[in-house]
């Protein structure tokens, strides 16, 4: 416990230094596009027409509980662009940044936790288009919104331990990284994100139950849509919770005890 105490204090340390990086390297990106940050709007609104498309169109699918299908797939839709950018970029941030570490002395934990803060800050950019597609559907706030900010909060602490695993494992296994790929596409089918839970057979809402991206996905939809305090779901709730726990322990455990072999092997 007292190594996950001192990773998440160097992370939080230089959580500010992190914020930095991440947005400059956003913006120099972005400079170098014609369209410029115009991209973090259309990224994601193409990957949702392109799923409206397949589903609502080619599969004759017009409503989900109650709600046009564009709408319930784009509030399942938004979080997971974000999880799944964080997820498999903060995997690869350390041998990505190979040459950085080598040359400068910073925190290893900086890279992964460098990609999820850039994957949601775009996120809560795109969250814009979810606000006035919603308000323009008819859907207006109510509080339950509010708890937006713990969804935003519990898939951050997930994504954290999930981070610190798979960037230590892809560092010193090249192969890690090409195996994490079709895992978080599988992953993408059984989080709710295109059907909903109820719909499904109940060995498959067992396996839904047990994603923790899954939690994140509906967590949005009951606040936005359904108007669901996060607690009524308690029982998969503490299993979120207990799962990211034992992820921050076993990320952070991992990323001390390969450390040294990083700079020897990028």
């Amino acid at each position: 416990m007292k190594t996950t105490l001192n990773v998440l204090r160097e992370i939080i340390l230089h959580l500010p230094r992190t914020i930095r990086l991440a947005l400059y390297e956003n913006r120099s990106r972005r400079s170098q596009l014609l369209l410029g940050r115009v991209w973090d709007f259309l990224n994601p609104l193409f990957q949702i027409l392109i799923y409206w498309f397949v589903f609502s169109v080619g599969l004759k699918t017009e409503t989900r509980n109650g709600f046009p299908y564009a709408i319930w797939l784009m509030c399942g839709m938004m979080p997971w662009l974000a999880m799944n950018a964080s997820s498999v970029n903060a995997a690869n941030a350390i041998q990505m940044n190979a040459h950085v570490l080598k040359n400068v002395a910073i925190p290893v934990t900086i890279m992964p936790m460098k990609a999820i803060v850039k994957a949601y800050y775009e996120h809560l950019w795109t969250m814009g288009i979810l606000v006035a597609t919603l308000l323009f559907t008819g859907v207006w706030p109510t509080l339950h919104w509010l708890e937006l900010a713990y969804y935003l909060l519990a898939s951050g602490a997930f994504l954290t331990g999930f981070a610190l695993i798979t960037s230590s494992l892809s560092a010193v296994w090249r192969d890690f990284f090409e195996f994490l790929n079709p895992v978080m596409r599988l992953m993408f089918y059984i989080s709710s994100v295109v059907w909903p839970l109820e719909s499904l057979p109940e060995n498959l809402q067992v396996i839904m139950f047990l994603n923790p991206f899954a939690y994140v996905v509906e967590g949005y939809r009951k606040c936005l849509l359904y108007g669901e305090g996060f607690w009524l779901n308690w029982q998969q709730g503490a299993y979120f919770w207990a799962l990211t726990l034992l992820l921050l322990v076993m990320g952070s455990l991992l990323n001390m005890r390969l450390r040294r072999r990083f700079i020897d092997q990028l």
